[in-house]
C-alpha cells in the first residue's frame, strides 16, 4: 500500500493508541497520575499529530492550524474526576471544541518519565551522560501461572488464557508466551464427583501437558476465571508464584557519568546551552568543584534527591524546587542541585514523541503530518 490522498481514513484514533501504549506503557503510571485517553474516540479517523507538554487553547489553536487531529500532551488535562462539565468554563470549553472538531486528546505523563528512551534518557542524550541506570528501578509485579491440561485440550485453555491478557512479556511487544512440557498427572476422584476422564474411586494416571505462561497482578481475576470456563476437568489444577521483575532500564530518573568531567560552573553553562536556557539555580556555593556522576530527574524531581546522593552523585539537576527544600540542602551541606525548570527538562522530549509518530506511520505505510507545538513557551519570565 503506497500513500496516496484520504489513506488516512484507513488508521484509526485507536491503532495510534495500540502503538503509544506498546512505547510507552499505561502500566508504568504512577497510581495517582491519569495517563491515556482523555477525551475523544479510537474510533475516529487519524489525519494528523500535535505532539505537546501542555493541552491549551493555544494548542488546540495550533492543531486545528496544523490539521491534527490527534494531540499528544505530556501532561494530562484531567488529573482528578470532574465534578461538572460546563462548556463555558475551563477545562469544559475546551474539552467541547476539541470534541466538536472530532479531535482526540491522548496524554503519556509519569510512564513517558519512567520508561526507557522518554523523558530522562532523551535528557541524559542533551548532556552528554552516559552508563546511566534509574535512581529508582520500576518493577513488574507478576505472577506466574502453571496449570495441566490435556494435550487434546491445551491449545484451547491457552487461548483462552491469553484472551484475557495472559502471555504478555517485554511491557506488550510480545504476547501469548508460555511454556508447554508433557507429563503424567495422577488424581483419584471421590464418590460424587464427575471426571472428564478416569474412574470414580481409584488412582487415574492420564497424559496432561504442564501450562505455564505469565499474568499482571491486576489481571489475576481475569486469568482465573478464564481459565475454570475453559479448562475441561470438574476441578482444574494450577499453581501461582508471585513475581517481581525489574523492567529492564525503566526507573525514575536516571544517574550516569560524564566523558570528561568539568568544574561545576562550566556544565551548568553547557546545560543552559543545550536546554535553550538563558540562566538556571544553583543550591550550594562550589562552582569550581568538579563533577563527573550526575543524577538527574526532568520535570519535579526533588523526591529523588535521596536517591541521588546514596548513588554517590556529584551533582542532581530537576525543576521546581521549592524554597524549604533548597534550604534542607544548603544547611545539611548535600550535593548541590541544579534547577534547570520544568518545561526546558521536559520540552526536549516531543522529539522523542514525534519520532515514535512518525515510526508509527512507516510502520503502517501512511504520510500524514506529525507536528511539535510551537505555541508553547516557558511560563516563568526573567525581568
Amino acid at each position: 500500500m503506497s500513500p496516496v490522498a484520504g489513506v488516512y481514513n484507513q488508521i484509526s484514533h485507536g491503532t495510534l493508541i495500540d502503538y503509544l501504549n506498546a512505547k510507552i506503557p499505561p502500566e508504568l503510571c504512577e497510581s495517582w497520575d491519569n495517563c491515556g485517553l482523555q477525551a475523544g474516540s479510537r474510533q475516529w479517523p487519524l489525519k494528523g499529530i500535535l505532539c505537546c507538554l501542555d493541552f491549551s487553547p493555544a494548542v488546540v489553536t495550533e492543531a486545528l492550524a496544523v490539521g491534527a487531529n490527534f494531540i499528544l500532551s505530556h501532561h494530562p488535562l484531567l488529573f482528578k474526576p470532574l465534578k461538572r462539565l460546563d462548556i463555558d468554563l475551563f477545562p469544559g470549553n475546551l474539552l467541547h471544541q476539541v470534541l466538536t472538531a472530532g479531535i482526540t486528546l491522548f496524554s503519556a505523563h509519569t510512564n513517558l518519565d519512567i520508561v526507557a528512551g522518554g523523558v530522562n534518557d532523551h535528557l541524559a542524550r542533551l548532556l552528554g551522560v552516559t552508563d546511566c541506570s534509574p535512581l529508582i528501578s520500576h518493577f513488574e509485579e507478576l505472577y506466574k501461572l502453571v496449570t495441566f491440561v490435556p494435550p487434546v485440550d491445551a491449545e484451547r485453555v491457552g487461548n483462552a488464557l491469553f484472551a484475557a491478557g495472559a502471555g504478555r512479556l517485554g511491557a506488550g511487544r510480545y504476547s501469548e508466551c508460555s511454556f508447554r512440557s508433557p507429563g503424567v498427572g495422577s488424581f483419584k476422584p471421590a464418590p460424587g464427583s464427575s471426571p472428564k476422564v478416569g474412574e470414580v474411586g481409584r488412582i487415574n494416571l492420564v497424559d496432561e501437558i504442564r501450562l505455564e505462561t505469565v499474568l499482571d497482578k491486576s489481571l489475576l481475576v481475569s486469568v482465573l476465571g478464564a481459565l475454570y470456563q475453559a479448562h475441561p476437568y470438574e476441578v482444574p489444577a494450577y499453581d501461582l508464584y508471585p513475581m517481581q521483575l525489574p523492567k529492564g532500564t525503566c526507573g525514575s530518573g536516571r544517574v550516569g557519568i560524564l566523558e570528561d568531567d568539568m568544574t561545576l560552573a562550566e556544565f551548568a553553562g553547557f546545560v543552559k546551552r543545550q536546554l535553550g536556557i538563558d540562566s538556571l539555580r544553583l543550591v550550594g556555593n562550589e562552582p569550581v568543584r568538579k563533577v563527573k556522576k550526575i543524577a538527574f530527574c526532568g520535570g519535579s524531581g526533588f523526591s529523588l534527591y535521596k536517591q541521588a546522593r546514596a548513588a554517590g552523585a556529584d551533582l542532581f539537576i530537576t525543576g521546581d524546587l521549592k524554597y524549604h527544600e533548597a534550604r534542607e540542602v544548603f544547611e545539611q551541606d548535600g550535593i548541590p542541585i541544579l534547577d534547570a525548570g520544568h518545561f526546558a527538562t521536559e520540552k526536549p522530549v516531543l522529539e522523542v514523541c514525534a519520532a515514535w509518530c512518525r515510526e508509527f506511520m512507516s510502520d503502517y505505510n501512511v504520510s500524514m503530518a506529525v507536528t511539535i507545538s510551537q505555541s508553547e513557551r516557558e511560563p516563568w519570565v526573567s525581568l
